[in-house]
């Protein structure tokens, strides 16, 4: 007995010396705050997050590949909590939950075949795409709902997913899933600074809209009677409804699907119903304010570009100041459109509802005289500087003249920069000029220089030298050492200090930067385009310095095809007589790279989004429509037989809009179309 007992003892002692070996040779450090941050999360281990359960997900975000906010169930307070374990700081932003883009079912829409495959929508995308005609909407078979941790998604009869909003939490499980592409994690924010994808479910209306407004949407909310929604969702995209109304072309009209049948739907009449609407009220309807940021915007011109990127900087939860140089904003819209057609009271109107929000106003303040880049950013402590105050022709509009502007310090527009030779003003350009796009006045331009004591001038042409010879621009005349020429080249930053421009860089053919100094720009062109200018941050000591630079806006989307800063191509077919709507959108636009970049996310383009080249699915054939002509629109010298019209004008505008009855029964004959679906189709 004794011996087996001593064998066992011994086996014990061994073993035991095994195991604290093995502990030392495979022993793995945990981080004591794996543990911490497991222990503030929700603990329902749902993987929601993406991850399997909630001690992975707190392995992650300890290893710095997720952020505090990584439990999508447990909502902002757990978020707090972990932030606090990891010592990091919480971003406070609008909750972003599913969406759906697709709006035909399979039971909707045209087959192209009867599919007996395996029930999951990826496998059905595999073989053919999925059964519909259409080649990017929904396969209906609910691979989306079975992934749902949350149960907030189901399917619908006719094939659809509907999305529960109050259950879902955006964890994006759906979003992965999804072969086509049709869910995505949206929000008002998001719709605010984003543009339609090609591979998502878009009608003609809205491909078309110079704004990019979600017609269809704004069109059913009026059917509904839910006025107030309406313009919520026109404001997701031009915050200037009751201006836009009143003088868009509207172009979206043109391709409307009804225009098939009999005449195409009053998409404009209808959106200054509901604009009307809202003064009528008394009372502004903005589809979301966010959290105060702290950063402070100068916005200078206070026109609709202006306006524009005001109104979304302050959505998006910045400071921004409109500087407008004459006593009134509104710039072109104020001065060259007729009364009868946009009466002033509806601006000020328009402009109050822009101020409502948080954005503040300096009138009679002109940069160069009163204010200037520079004392913007070092003086008054702004975070950035947009530059919106339009071109040389709206100064002689507005203005009443053609006095230059220095609006940049070292920056002509090459108008100016004549208009002051022409008036034997002193030019100091300095001994390296550089003189980008233009025609045969850049030629000109570079004798004056040189005349005024340059000693090298650089003309930069986007254009390749044949196209330059073919526009008439005589080089190879030109017999002067001192005046070289770079093509098929764009400049891309801008750098100075305090009143100083230093460096300009360019980006060539192949994409290679090439940074190079100066003391003098002059850009051929009638206005600068956009610019958006920033301090540079010292890297060592993460202070402020009088150094400055400028950042892409809109034109690193994938529309303009390159980083021109000057944007010379599109501003030789722009100016501000026809450049209201368009402005709308790149005020939008310039808001949407701004807020990238203060809250310190890369200015990346959108992928996918649609553009003149971009191939869509569409139809041209219409059919088992019932013929309803389009209502017309009251005018103050015709007589109205169908009821008093409930719109806001004055006496003086010539149209007064439609009336509530007659805006809900223009806004039934709307097909509520998709890429090639639409209502009432026989199937």
């Amino acid at each position: 007995m004794l011996i087996p007992t001593l064998f066992l003892l011994g086996l014990g002692f061994v073993a035991a010396i095994g195991l604290s070996i093995a502990s030392k040779v495979f022993y793995v450090y945990e981080d004591p705050k794996i543990g911490e941050v497991e222990d503030s999360l929700l603990g329902a281990n749902c993987g929601g997050c993406g991850y399997a359960g909630c001690s992975a997900a707190a392995q992650a975000v300890v290893a710095g590949k997720e952020g505090p906010d990584i439990c999508v169930a447990g909502g902002p307070d757990i978020s707090l909590a972990v932030a606090s374990v990891m010592g990091m700081e919480v971003e406070i932003k609008e909750a972003e939950v599913a969406s759906l883009s697709c709006t035909y079912g399979f039971n909707d829409a045209d087959k192209k075949y009867i599919y007996n495959g395996i029930n999951d929508c990826r496998a059905a995308n595999l073989f053919g795409g999925g059964q519909k005609v259409c080649t990017i909407g929904c396969v209906g078979l609910g691979t989306c709902v079975r992934a749902c941790p949350f149960g907030a998604l189901v399917l619908s009869d006719n094939g659809l997913p509907v999305i529960d909003i109050e259950r879902c939490r955006g964890c994006g499980v759906c979003v992965d899933v999804c072969p086509k592409h049709i869910i995505k994690l949206s929000s008002t924010t998001l719709r605010m600074i984003g543009d339609y994808r090609d591979d998502e479910c878009t009608t003609p209306c809205q491909r078309l809209c110079p704004t990019g407004i979600d017609i269809p949407s704004y069109i059913k909310m009026i059917k509904e009677k839910n006025f107030k929604g309406a313009i919520r969702k026109i404001r997701e995209k031009n915050p200037l409804p009751l201006i836009c109304s009143r003088i868009c072309p509207a172009p979206c009209e043109s391709e409307c699907r009804r225009g098939l049948v009999d005449q195409s739907l009053a998409i404009n009449d209808l959106k200054r119903f509901v604009a009307d609407y809202e003064i009528k009220c008394g009372e502004r309807f903005h589809p979301y304010k966010g959290p105060d940021s702290g950063k402070k915007v100068a916005v200078i011109g206070g026109g609709a570009q202006g306006l524009t990127s005001s109104y979304y900087l302050a959505s998006l939860g910045h400071q921004p100041t409109i500087y407008e140089a004459t006593p009134k904003l509104g710039g072109i819209i104020r001065n060259v459109i007729s009364k009868s057609r946009l009466p002033d009271e509806i601006i000020d109107q328009e402009i109050q509802g822009i101020l409502d929000i948080g954005v503040k106003a300096e009138t009679s303040k002109a940069i160069g005289s009163d204010i200037n880049i520079t004392s913007l950013l070092n003086d008054n402590d702004f975070d950035s500087v947009v530059l919106a105050s339009g071109g040389f022709d709206s100064r002689k509009i507005l203005r009443k003249g053609l006095q230059s502007e220095v609006l940049i310090p070292g920056l002509y527009i090459l108008l100016d920069f004549f208009a002051d030779n022409s008036k034997d003003k002193e030019l100091k350009v300095g001994k390296n000029v550089y003189i980008v796009g233009g025609g045969t006045s850049t030629l000109s331009a570079a004798q004056i220089c040189l005349s005024r004591g340059a000693e090298k001038v650089t003309l930069i042409y986007p254009f390749t030298e044949d196209e330059i010879k073919s526009r008439g621009i005589d080089i190879e005349n030109v017999n002067n050492d001192n005046i070289q020429f770079i093509f098929s080249s764009k400049i891309v930053k801008l750098s100075g200090e305090g009143d100083t421009l230093q460096q300009i860089s360019i980006k060539h053919l192949d994409n290679s930067i090439e940074l190079l100094s100066l003391e003098t720009l002059i850009v051929a062109t009638g206005r600068l385009s956009d610019l958006v200018f920033v301090k540079i941050i010292d890297e060592e000591t993460g202070d402020r310095t009088k150094k400055w630079q400028t950042i892409d806006t809109y034109k690193v989307l994938p529309e303009n095809k390159s980083s021109d800063l000057f944007n010379i191509r599109d501003n030789a077919l722009v100016n501000d007589n026809i450049a209201v709507v368009k402005s709308i959108s790149r005020g939008r636009k310039i808001a949407r790279s701004l807020h990238l970049y203060l809250n310190g996310k890369d200015i990346v383009p959108q992928e996918n989004i649609i553009n003149n080249e971009s191939k869509i699915l569409n139809t041209d054939i219409v059919e088992d429509i019932e013929t309803i002509f389009r209502l017309p629109v009251p005018h103050s010298s015709k007589s109205q037989n169908y009821g008093e019209s409930d719109s806001f004008y004055r006496k003086d505008e010539i149209v007064i809009g439609y009336s509530e009855e007659i805006a809900v029964k223009e806004s039934e004959r709307c097909l509520q179309c998709g890429l090639i679906c639409y209502t009432n189709c026989e199937q």
